[in-house]
């Protein structure tokens, strides 16, 4: 891969993984220095990465797992695919108990999810890719990526009003999602 295919093909996602970095380590200063050692890194593998058939989901998976990385780093407990999702909690200063509690109850049904519908739901919907960015990442076709979301969201829907819901009107899962 030459200078210029790594300036074209790699670099622009840097926009794209700022805002999935500093959802993770929820601190600016060290979002831009893991996207700048990230670059680094991928420039260093670039040889690797031009024999990558799925380039865009090779960089968010080494985004990704290079984050968390930094994130055992800095916390000395393990943490697993099901604590995950416990580190992305918006614990939003000035949020009440309660908002905090439906929030994390949220995250924990998208991470109970089939993994493909847990994979699309988080693409879409907390990372903000687009569908096209999702069909090169996971090799779905757009039109299947929409029921899959659509059933993500449906069931996550599903599972929050059985909890929250203990009368028949709704109006408390409405009130979350």
């Amino acid at each position: 891969m030459t200078t210029e295919e790594f300036k074209n093909k790699v670099i622009p996602f840097s926009v794209k993984l700022y805002p999935m970095l500093f959802r993770i380590l929820k601190n600016e200063e060290e979002t831009r220095d893991a996207l700048q050692e990230l670059m680094l890194r991928l420039w260093n593998k670039k040889e690797e990465l031009d024999k990558c058939t799925n380039q865009s989901a090779y960089i968010i998976t080494a985004a990704k797992n290079y984050s968390f990385d930094l994130l055992k780093k800095k916390r000395p407990e393990t943490i697993d695919e099901k604590q995950e999702y416990k580190l992305l909690n918006l614990e939003v200063e000035g949020a009440d108990s309660d908002t905090i509690e439906r929030y994390q109850r949220v995250r924990q049904v998208i991470n109970d999810l089939p993994e493909k519908y847990k994979t699309v739901i988080q693409l879409r919907d907390i990372d903000g890719f687009s569908f096209d960015e999702i069909k090169e990442m996971t090799g779905y076709e757009v039109a299947n990526l929409r029921v899959i979301l659509s059933r993500a969201r449906q069931k996550v829907k599903e599972t929050i009003e059985k909890i929250y819901d203990y009368d028949t009107s709704g109006k408390y899962a409405r009130q979350i999602l």
